[in-house]
């Protein structure tokens, strides 16, 4: 069976990531690579910000959150956990814009109902747009330390006020280049290469670069397709939307 390597965490429970699940019923075998770690950022002063938010709701209302990453929902999360009843029924009551389903389902499950993007926004870009359709006043942009600026930049420029909050940071694994190459080296047939995001993936690009032809390279959104041409690779495919369906639609296209 032929081999595909994902450049993620994968699910808490691997059984369950859609990406495998995907890669199985499209007669793949996957294995994944994680690529960065990741850090929660002064949850004390989250928890003081967000109580802050909702004590000041109607001197300074807020129209709405931003999370796009999944890291950043899970930070904001487990400090809601720790608030009070009304103050997490604020911040859930908020409308959320978010990108991809996998965010949008995941903000979900930490029970936000107001949530706006998400398979309908498939990078910062077309968000951004469809925030500015909307013309709140005031945001809070719930982010990583490392982001494109993309969407406050959009939205400062049409008169949006858009407050970013870090949350989390990330930073690239040690040695991902060697597992990278222990993976390609013991698997005979590996097909494809998934790369979700620019950040940590740069010793792997250069890499693939390096050996052109070894593997057959996805990106999953143009952001990713970006930052690959500029490392002299010309992914295969690029994603339509950040999605296991149209991740492997595209492989699928590509491989024919």
């Amino acid at each position: 069976m032929p081999k595909i390597i994902f450049l993620k965490n994968p699910s808490p429970d691997t059984y369950s990531d859609k990406y495998a699940i995907t890669a199985k019923s499209s007669c793949y075998d996957s294995c994944f690579l994680p690529i960065l770690s990741h850090t929660f950022i002064d949850q004390a002063g989250l928890r003081m910000y967000l109580t802050g938010l909702a004590a000041n709701a109607d001197e300074t209302p807020l129209d709405a959150l931003i999370i796009t990453s999944q890291r950043a929902v899970e930070a904001v999360a487990s400090v809601l956990l720790e608030l009070s009843v009304s103050t997490r029924s604020y911040i859930r009551s908020l409308p959320l814009y978010t990108v991809g389903p996998a965010t949008a389902a995941l903000v979900q499950s930490h029970g936000f109902s107001k949530i706006l993007g998400g398979a309908g926004a498939g990078n910062g870009r077309i968000l951004a747009s469809q925030i500015v359709g909307a013309m709140p006043r005031r945001c809070v942009f719930f982010t990583g330390e490392t982001r494109r600026d993309i969407i406050p930049v959009t939205l400062r420029e049409n008169g949006i006020e858009c407050i970013e909050r870090v949350v989390y940071n990330s930073k690239g694994i040690d040695g991902v280049e060697d597992q990278f190459m222990e993976l390609m080296s013991h698997t005979k047939d590996v097909r494809w290469t998934v790369f979700f995001s620019p950040a940590g993936a740069e010793s792997i690009a250069r890499l693939i670069a390096r050996n052109p032809g070894t593997t057959k390279v996805a990106a999953i959104g143009p952001t990713t397709e970006e930052f690959l041409l500029k490392n002299g690779i010309t992914p295969n495919t690029v994603s339509r939307n950040p999605d296991p369906q149209s991740l492997f639609q595209g492989i699928d296209e590509a491989s024919t």
